[in-house]
């Protein structure tokens, strides 16, 4: 039995830790849409640390599958959503506890940094061009998820520098992503899901520095939003083919970056009001921000859906 319940766990995949982040992350998206009274925020946190707590679970009991995940030059850029997942989560803890909310903010940021100087260590040990995909991303930028569920208070001066230090990192690599992806080799079939992660960077630097900037600058955020929009469209239109690929765990990529659209939309939108923007420029980007969370919210239906039929338990696994 203990056996059994050992290979089950080390059957649980670790891009897992990305559908757990937009599990959690869309929870709370719809809060800005239907007045769910914070029910959905909840419930979608409890299910993302359940996914994310049983991760761990696999990783205290066979480190060496944490270990041979961070070495990997596809999976290892996977393995901070975890730690992602958890600064979500902490805004969540954070108005039932606010102690407790930034105490697990504080340690979810620890746990990236950490990942983040490992992915490091390794690419730098074994770099090549044609290793890059757009998961690579995920390291550097993913920290400013910090930003986005910032509790505010003293903690501003730690939130503005990730903020900086992501919004640099996104501004370094996006032209030797994209030089990558257009002159290097085709991304692999099973590392293609990946591609959709393109919509997400300039998002989440938005959504980010619309929560932590005091006074927003309406050029940088004319530039992310500009961005983000035109690589959200882009993503649309690769959902074309992605979709058509065969079912692999890497299907995760496809849904934080929709929900992180979504939500960047909601906070353009609210800070256009603050502007005192045209009330019909403020409407257009609310459809488009309810529009954005209804694809994303069918995004992350569907992931789930194709991940519980993969990974349920067979007739014989159960007799075993």
């Amino acid at each position: 039995m203990q056996h059994c319940q050992q290979s089950k766990l080390a059957r649980i995949p670790t891009p897992v830790a990305g559908l757990a982040l937009a599990i959690a992350s869309l929870g709370w998206c719809l809060e800005n849409a239907v007045p769910l009274a914070q029910y959905a925020k909840w419930t979608s946190a409890w299910i993302a640390a359940l996914m994310l707590l049983s991760l761990a679970l696999k990783f205290i009991r066979h480190p060496r599958l944490l270990r041979d995940d961070l070495a990997h030059p596809v999976v290892g850029s996977v393995v901070p959503t975890a730690a992602m997942g958890w600064m979500v989560i902490s805004h969540s803890l954070g108005q039932w506890n606010a102690l407790l909310g930034q105490g697990l903010w504080l340690l979810a940021i620890a746990m990236h940094m950490t990942f983040l100087a490992c992915f490091i260590y390794h690419r730098a040990k074994e770099f090549a061009l044609h290793h890059m995909v757009p998961s690579w991303f995920v390291p550097p930028v993913g920290l400013i998820v910090a930003d986005v569920a910032f509790p505010g208070g003293a903690m501003r001066p730690l939130a503005e520098a990730i903020f900086y230090f992501g919004l640099l990192a996104y501004a370094v690599m996006l032209p030797a992503m994209l030089y990558r992806l257009i002159f290097c080799q085709e991304v692999p079939d099973l590392a293609k899901p990946t591609i959709a992660i393109l919509a997400a960077p300039a998002s989440l630097s938005l959504a980010g520095y619309l929560t932590v900037a005091e006074a927003p600058s309406m050029l940088l955020v004319g530039l992310l939003a500009g961005i983000a929009v035109l690589m959200t469209l882009l993503i649309y239109v690769a959902f074309l083919h992605l979709l058509r690929l065969p079912f692999n765990p890497g299907y995760a990529a496809f849904t934080f970056p929709m929900v992180i659209g979504a939500t960047a939309l909601f906070k353009l939108a609210h800070q256009l009001q603050i502007w005192g923007m045209a009330a019909n420029d403020i409407a257009w980007i609310t459809h488009l921000a309810q529009l954005e969370l209804w694809v994303a919210t069918g995004v992350v239906g569907y992931v789930s859906l194709r991940y519980l039929m993969h990974y349920r338990p067979t007739t014989a696994s159960l007799a075993r």
